[in-house]
């Protein structure tokens, strides 16, 4: 019996965010019986996650994003997103699928696991069975006839043109294409990994969201009073960052913050300006137990932990998809969101922090969203999704002959 081969795949995104999902997946199939790889969008940061579990660590194929928007509208669909990495040119989406060919030629994966990688599935289409795994951003539906708005002013380039590079590629290589661009994402299986509360399209999907693969954790407990009024987890790579800070600064609050991709240099200067700053990340249930509010830029899987520990959040949105999380969290009456982008001004963070830091309302939210989580949880899917990984192999196994 031969070990199956699994391979991991990131094309996508920034952060580690993709890596951390896969990994504890990666580490239940491995302790099955599975041999795993990681093919990743950046090698540098992945490492560091990766070293010392047995893994391999590969380069996904990748392209440079175009990131000149001079003339063009915004960002409206998933397929926007998908013209910026080069699906409105064959050549060179043509040059990314041949890529991944090389790469699959290489490794002969019996299954692959894509998160936020469309091209990867598209390579993979009736070649070798893959499963698609993510949070609504990265994996909208494919049951639909075109991308849903991610904006009101809806895609600025048709989805007509791309499905004609598309077809011109997979026709190339012999392959049927999908007849509407949203097909591209569909495979054995399409698995949301959050809660559905946190899924903008859930009324789009055949399934809900299955929900972390890892248990959240369990609310705060009652006792004294939070001791100081906030903990802020941000980035200084975000150029209005800086503008939190020097409200945090300005206000008769207490608190401390973490600020990822900030040199020594950098915490030094807004000590020296009268904050609390820590050199390495925090606990984050340590902060929350000792904070009345947590401030960060609203990434799910941050929005997850601090709803189910009961938490009131102040959202800072870098990006269009951290102002929909912060919308969601807003319309539940559990956060308050500043504009995503940096469309806002010192005055507005002040504003925010004073009404989130005062509002019974949201602390008393917060308090029963989590006890509502607790009692829905624990939230493990990592589980059942191993074994669907599983079933999937035997599956394809069975209908080639081959037995695992």
């Amino acid at each position: 019996m031969t070990e199956p081969c699994i391979l991991l795949v990131w094309e996508l995104g920034d952060g580690l965010g993709h890596v951390s999902r896969m990994l504890p997946l990666a580490e239940r199939l491995a302790e099955k019986g599975a041999n795993c790889y990681f093919a990743v969008r950046n090698v540098e940061n992945s490492h560091g996650l990766l070293d010392g579990t047995g893994f391999s660590l590969l380069q996904a194929p990748i392209t440079q994003p175009i990131t000149d928007y001079r003339g063009k509208a915004a960002i409206g669909t998933y397929g926007d997103i998908m013209e910026t990495v080069g699906y409105a040119r064959a050549d060179r989406l043509g040059a990314l699928v041949a890529a991944w060919d090389g790469l699959f030629e290489t490794v002969r994966p019996d299954l692959i696991i894509a998160d936020y990688s469309p091209t990867a599935l598209l390579a993979a289409r009736d070649r070798i069975p893959a499963i698609a795994i993510g949070d609504w951003f990265t994996l909208p539906p494919s049951n639909v006839e075109a991308f849903p708005y991610l904006r009101k002013l809806g895609p600025r380039i048709p989805e007509r043109t791309l499905l004609q590079t598309v077809e011109a590629v997979q026709n190339s290589r012999g392959i049927v294409a999908p007849t509407v661009m949203p097909e591209i994402l569909d495979c054995a299986g399409s698995l949301i990994i959050t809660i559905p509360e946190l899924d903008c399209y859930a009324g789009l999907r055949p399934r809900p969201a299955i929900g972390p693969l890892l248990p959240l954790p369990a609310p705060l407990q009652g006792g004294p009073g939070p001791e100081t009024d906030y903990f802020a987890y941000l980035s200084l790579g975000f150029r209005h960052t800086e503008r939190v800070l020097e409200a945090l600064c300005a206000m008769p609050v207490r608190g401390s913050v973490y600020l990822r991709d900030a040199s020594g240099a950098q915490r030094n200067e807004w000590r020296n300006r009268g904050l609390v700053v820590h050199d390495v990340p925090q606990d984050m249930r340590a902060m929350s137990e000792c904070s009345k509010v947590i401030i960060h830029h609203g990434g799910l899987g941050t929005i997850e932990t601090v709803f189910a520990l009961g938490r009131p959040q102040m959202l800072v949105p870098r990006h269009l998809e951290q102002g929909v999380n912060a919308e969601m969290a807003g319309r539940m009456r559990l956060a308050v969101g500043m504009q995503p982008g940096g469309r806002f001004q010192r005055e507005h963070v002040e504003h925010a922090l004073r009404h989130v830091i005062e509002s019974k309302e949201l602390r008393d939210n917060a308090t029963r969203k989590a006890a509502e989580l607790a009692e829905r949880g624990p939230f493990n899917a990592l589980e059942p999704v191993a074994e669907f990984c599983l079933t999937t192999l035997r599956n394809s196994a069975k209908r080639r002959g081959v037995r695992k």
